[in-house]
């Protein structure tokens, strides 16, 4: 639906008057203060001054009470100890000290005034209250600064504490999309333009800020506050230390040396690869001018060496959950030395993987004036990922692997000011730089060579025929990069009415893309069997080939405005029951557009420059409701719309496939063309990658025919996806310190998005009737008697190959449901559990890369454009457990530990070949024959019933077989069991000179691995091939098969135990 401009400023009026009329206190990263001050007979005091100061920095800032005797301080940054003094003419100052202000905190402080001067010190209890987090329960889980120093934290990646929120999977949260959640900075975004998820790196950056670095942050699923945007399905909100009055320091050093970890593998094999993590760095925060400069900087550098397998074939388990036997490895092995210039390098076996990361944060706090404080931060890491790129075939021999280089720096100002007793306002500036490499490794040359994929490699393991895929060459990205900027501007500004409190604000974010894309450019040989690749017989050869050899020419430059603004009030309509209601527009434009294809048009009536462009209303809306305003009894409710967010990767793809950049040569040997297939030459290709297939088979008149673009592009209804969520939680205080919540959950996805071929032929060529009359969209009369097939065939156009057109319907239903609870019960002691029923279905679960990758994640019956149906997700899970907690400290000796689990993943039964004709051949959902009806072939049930009988096969996927016989199985049908790991910290601190002390701490990763090498593995299935199509019979019209006999053997997860040990000095 169009939206006129009229009605668009209708609206941004509408945002301005309900500024006018009030807003709620928002709930970002800083805390606020507020309370009712009143004399002695109970009275609201009118007039009375309020000031709060932080005494270690000596920030201030004050307000006036209302007419009820009410105030509020907003914005307030974070940290302790707080004082709160309330003065009034003819009565004595007041003043409560040693209250500690966290993240989202709202501290309430009521003062009784007295004619004598009264000072009070908070005591343990009340300053750090379970009561101040109100505001966040049921919206958001916190992780404090006592977390974080407690809690074990593997590779010291604080991102890892993500997944102690009980609606987050560690990739999504509520169950939407990995790009629809935001990743913050002190409020300001520090997404990767086009990571696709939270941080700022879509290649393994293990850090996106040193830990070092952070105060606290929180996972936020369900706050309703306006200032929240383009975070459909959440926000990590991270708050960085300042530095104080007091000057401190750090200087840190962890080990997790070769000997301190398991010497064997996850799948209990000895292990000979390196396996340990070094960090060192330091820290010093201090003040530069007392109580008006302060400054904090930290560096953090990281070293990690694990082992990278790649077949790794110790055992006669591993030869199954490999699909291969060592023969045959080796037979492929000697083929690839001898025939396509493999070097002598190890290519199979364990590797050592090595990853260097620096991560430098710097902080400036100016207190200018009395009402204004300026704040600038940097953040900066580089990291260098080698052999951080793998591919997508099954198996990838070690010269496939890719090196990735990354480096962010986020530059921010902000600046706070009072502009009166009921007014603040906040400005905050932002330029973030992200770039990224990625290179062939060290085995190939920088320009990178072709891919060469030898599918159908068979091997008998028990009598019984297995398959897998197994590659060679480069990685298929390499080389390409991406150089980001982002400009962001915010601004917000709070005012205190009487009975009102209101904000209003804009959000502007500016972002420019430079980017050479990669994606297939390299080429890449298909072969079927050994035997053929052997003989230099592939069946097809397809490469994108850049029409322009100028690198600059070929670079994508993409510029994205994004602009809200946004209004909210809150009102407290009777005794402990608050309303907040607010209204947020966004409009996201992408500035550049592929170009007009004249071709497409003639032939599918598509346009190729079609842009995007979506304007999104958001109201939102809260109630909460403290019975009896006792703060004993929290019932909240809450609902409203949230503009999502696209990887910007996908805009990228579109620009390059747009018809006039990239042409694609996709040539497969036919009956009619045996030999069409050019004879690969790799042994040339490593010495002069030129030399490879490309630009001259577009000049070449035999190949014309074989040379169509591949079109990406931008339905004309496209739009960025929106979120609707909605929750009620009621929380329980039994004290300041215990607390327990249930919590329901609705979140619901829509203008999701994924590309469909709009090239493929309407309806199927002809069905397979014994497999539930599913169609297959080739002639069969085209199909090779080995199954060979070319996607040709069936397009509608035989001018254009694949036009993928992005649209918006997709969608996600996630409900969840949960019980949680904290208790401090003892001094710094404090437990924490919670505990998730969740349910997300959707109709695809694609999060945006390549066009190309939509199709292969999207496992289809028949045709792959019919989205239908609404099944499990990927990011589907149905039990999650969290326990976290520490020990009350005593001596010094601190001791934390966390638990996780998760259960009810899912996963497909597919079958290995492009079955449908639609040009994938990992997409096809598997038909299950009955073994148990007399009309299935005798070979498919054995085979069937092999697997059912096979003691290593994981009872998950033999209930899924027996669920789904005699039809096509059920997409994420698979059910995966419950597996959890549990981490240890202890730690003791010495005193030595003064305010100094030495922190000796020793962290143990997955214990249960610690005390046996066969426990603490998880037996969880991805995606199980239990067919590879062997051929096809013309008469019958039906494809034979062979059955993988190992499907639904694991590969085993998890990481082996590992023990850290740690020194920090601090003062």
């Amino acid at each position: 639906m169009k939206i006129s401009n009229k009605f668009k400023y209708s609206l941004l009026l509408l945002c301005l008057l309900l500024a006018g009329v009030g807003n709620v206190s928002a709930q970002d990263y800083r805390a606020i203060v507020k309370g009712v001050v009143t004399n002695e007979t109970g009275e609201g005091v009118v007039g009375a001054t309020v000031m709060v100061k932080n005494e270690s920095t000596g920030f201030s800032a004050g307000s006036i009470t209302n007419e009820t005797g009410e105030y509020i301080v907003n914005q307030l940054p974070l940290g302790s100890p707080y004082s709160i003094t309330v003065s009034y003419v003819g009565y004595g100052d007041q003043k409560k000290t040693g209250y500690t202000l966290n993240q989202g905190n709202v501290l309430r402080l009521d003062f009784q005034l007295k004619e004598e001067s009264v000072v009070m010190e908070a005591v343990q209890v009340v300053a750090n209250s379970l009561k101040n987090s109100i505001s966040t329960t049921g919206a958001a889980t916190s992780v404090t600064a006592n977390d974080l120093n407690k809690l074990p934290v593997n590779g010291r990646n604080f991102t890892s504490l993500i997944d102690l929120s009980p609606l987050s999977t560690g990739t999504s949260l509520s169950g939407q999309l990995a790009s629809s959640t935001n990743y913050t900075i002190d409020g300001m975004s520090a997404k990767g333009p086009t990571s696709g998820g939270s941080t700022t790196s879509r290649n393994g950056v293990p850090y996106a800020i040193s830990m070092e670095a952070i105060r606290e942050f929180k996972v936020v699923t369900n706050e309703y506050d306006v200032t929240n945007g383009r975070a459909g399905g959440g926000i990590i909100s991270t708050v960085t230390k300042s530095g104080t009055n007091q000057l401190h320091g750090s200087a840190f050093s962890f080990l997790r040396s070769n000997w301190l970890s398991s010497q064997y593998d996850i799948r209990g094999n000895k292990r000979t690869n390196d396996f340990s993590t070094y960090q060192y760095g330091a820290s010093l925060g201090g003040a530069l001018v007392k109580d008006r400069v302060h400054f904090f900087i930290s560096w953090d550098h990281q070293a990690d060496s694990r082992p990278l397998y790649i077949a790794d074939l110790q055992s006669a388990a591993d030869e199954k959950r490999y699909s291969l036997t060592a023969d045959t490895r080796d037979r492929f092995l000697q083929i690839a030395r001898s025939k396509y210039g493999v070097s002598d390098h190890a290519q199979f076996g364990s590797f050592d993987k090595s990853q260097s990361t620096d991560a430098a944060f710097a902080r400036l706090d100016w207190q200018i004036n009395a009402t204004n404080l300026l704040t600038f931060t940097d953040n900066f890491v580089n990291d260098n990922n080698n052999m951080g790129l793998n591919d997508n075939s099954s198996i990838n021999i070690y010269e496939v692997y890719g090196d990735v280089k990354s480096l962010n720096n986020s530059a921010t100002a902000t600046l706070r000011s009072v502009f009166g007793p009921h007014s603040t306002n906040e400005l905050k500036v932002q330029h973030l730089y992200t770039s990224e490499k990625s290179m062939p490794g060290s085995e190939l040359p920088s320009a990178n060579i072709p891919r060469a994929i030898v599918q159908r490699v068979t091997s008998d393991i028990n009598g019984k025929t297995a398959t897998t895929t197994i590659q060679l060459g480069g990685q298929r990205y390499c080389p390409e990069n991406f150089f980001n900027h982002v400009l962001q501007l915010v601004d917000n500004y709070y005012y205190n009415t009487n009975k009102v409190n209101y904000t209003y604000g804009f959000d502007l974010m500016y972002t420019h893309l430079n980017s050479r894309y990669g994606s297939e450019a390299n080429g890449r040989y298909y072969f079927t069997g050994l035997d053929n690749f052997e003989a230099l017989q592939p069946s097809r050869y397809v490469r994108e080939v850049y029409l322009d050899n100028n690198e600059d020419n070929q670079r994508v430059r993409q510029n994205i405005l994004n602009a809200g603004v946004y209004a909210q009030m809150q009102t407290k309509l009777f005794a402990g029951f608050e309303l907040m209601a607010g209204l947020r527009l966004d409009n996201a434009t992408y500035l550049n557009k592929g170009n007009f294809s004249q071709l497409v048009y003639d032939e599918l009536g598509l346009r190729t420059d079609n842009g995007l462009s979506t304007f999104q209303i958001q109201p939102r809306v809260q109630i909460t409701w403290d019975f009896n305003d006792k703060h004993t009894d929290i019932l909240r409710l809450g609902g409203g719309i949230f503009a999502s967010d696209i990887n910007n990767y996908a805009m990228i793809n579109n620009m390059v496939f747009d018809g006039t950049k990239v042409m694609s040569i996709d040539i497969t040997n036919t009956n009619d063309n045996p030999n069409i297939v050019p004879v690969p030459n790799f042994e040339s290709y490593r010495k002069d990658p030129s030399t490879a297939p490309g630009v001259d088979l577009l000049n070449n008149p035999k190949y014309a025919s074989y040379a169509v673009p591949t079109i990406n592009m931008n339905g004309k209804d496209s739009k960025v996806p929106v979120v609707y969520k909605a929750n009620i939680s009621y929380t329980h205080f039994f004290s300041d310190r215990f607390k327990l919540s249930v919590n329901g959950y609705m979140t619901l996805g829509r203008n999701n998005y994924m590309y469909v071929d709009r090239n493929m032929v309407d309806e199927p060529y002809f069905r397979l009737t014994a497999e539930g009359n599913r169609g297959v969209y080739v002639p069969a009369e085209n199909i090779k008697s080995n199954a060979e097939l070319d996607w040709m065939d069936g397009r509608k156009s035989t001018k254009v190959g694949r036009v993928l057109e992005l649209i918006s319907e997709g969608k996600v239903n996630q409900f969840a449901f949960t019980v949680d609870g904290t208790w401090r019960y003892y001094r710094d002691g404090e437990l924490s559990f919670s505990y998730t029923w969740n349910d997300t279905k959707d109709n695809t679960s694609y999060n945006g890369n390549v066009a190309n990758s939509a199709t292969l994640s999207q496992m289809v019956v028949d045709d792959p454009r019919d989205l239908s149906k609404m099944t499990y997700s990927n990011n589907q899970f149905r039990h999650k457990l969290v326990v976290y907690g520490s020990a009350p400290t005593f001596w010094g000796i601190s001791v934390g530990a966390r638990f996780s689990g998760i259960g009810g993943t899912r996963y497909s039964m597919i079958v290995n070949g492009n079955l449908n004709g639609d040009f994938v051949s990992s997409n096809d959902l598997a038909h299950v024959y009955d073994p148990n009806n007399a009309a299935t072939p005798a070979y498919i049930q054995e085979g069937i019933n092999s697997i059912l009988n096979n003691p290593d096969a994981e009872q998950s996927l033999k209930d899924y077989i027996r669920k789904n016989f005699g039809k096509v199985a059920e997409r994420n049908g698979g059910v995966n069991g419950f597996y959890g790991t549990l981490d240890l910290r202890l730690a003791k601190k010495f005193k030595t000179f003064k305010n100094q002390n030495l922190e000796v701490s020793v962290d143990i990763f997955n214990v249960a691995n610690m005390l046996s090498k066969d426990w603490g593995s998880g037996h969880i299935l991805g995606n199980q091939y239990i067919y590879s199509i062997k051929g096809f019979d013309q008469g019958n019209k039906q494809y034979t098969y062979n059955v993988n006999a190992n499907a639904g053997v694991s590969n085993l997860n998890g990481t082996p135990f590992q023990v850290q040990i740690g020194l920090r000095y601090g003062f």
